[in-house]
């Protein structure tokens, strides 16, 4: 095998193996409107296709609180309704993404 194979196996490997790392990701089933969190903040880590999830409630477009974890099923959406909207944000390009 000549260097440039083996530099580009690297290469691969390399990829591959950052791409398969585990996010640490915020989990919190109660953010309220000032940023806390009322019902015991952790993290969690993602494994194979999941990632992280920030959904945010709003009333009268004003913050009312959210809520942080990881999720195998993350579709990234706005849902309105005439008072209130619900906001789902998913990410997977960093720990911690999913921070208010």
């Amino acid at each position: 095998m000549t260097a440039g194979r083996y530099l580009l196996l690297l290469l691969g490997i390399a990829l591959l193996s950052n791409f398969m790392q585990a996010l640490t990701c915020i989990q919190c089933d109660l953010r309220n409107a000032d940023g806390v969190c009322e019902k015991q903040e952790s993290s969690c880590q993602t494994y194979g296709s999941q990632r992280c999830f920030l959904r945010k409630i709003y009333d009268d477009d004003k913050f009312q609180y959210a809520r942080q974890g990881c999720s195998d099923l993350c579709i990234p959406m706005a849902l309105f309704n005439k008072k209130s909207k619900v906001q789902f944000l998913c990410c997977d390009n960093a720990s911690f993404c999913n921070r208010l």
